[in-house]
């Protein structure tokens, strides 16, 4: 590979790394050495472990709403918008219980 080309690839991973490095297979991953020059053979490798890694992200931080037609990200403000309906539908269900 010429170092320009594995200047580009690196740019995209070190985007990767920023976000996948404290997740399990994090401590797996890894930008390709510009001082060596790898084969494409070794890109293909890591640029696997690299969608391994994100597929595994996605799997734990993305899910299907009830009908499975659509899928959302599982973010903080997701999280507590739903502990905040969580809330008011208790809130409700109380006073239901309180008014018979």
């Amino acid at each position: 590979m010429s170092p320009g080309k594995v200047k580009i690839i690196n740019r995209v991973l070190a985007d990767l790394l920023a976000f996948l490095k404290d997740q399990p297979q994090g401590k797996y991953l890894e930008e390709l050495d510009d001082k060596s020059l790898p084969q494409v053979s070794d890109a293909l490798l890591v640029m696997v472990q690299f969608k391994t890694a994100l597929s595994s992200f996605a799997s734990r931080h993305r899910r299907s709403d009830v009908y499975g037609s659509s899928a959302y990200w599982v973010t903080e403000e997701h999280l507590q918008a739903e502990a905040e309906e969580y809330s008011e539908d208790e809130d409700e269900d109380y006073s239901d219980e309180a008014d018979t």
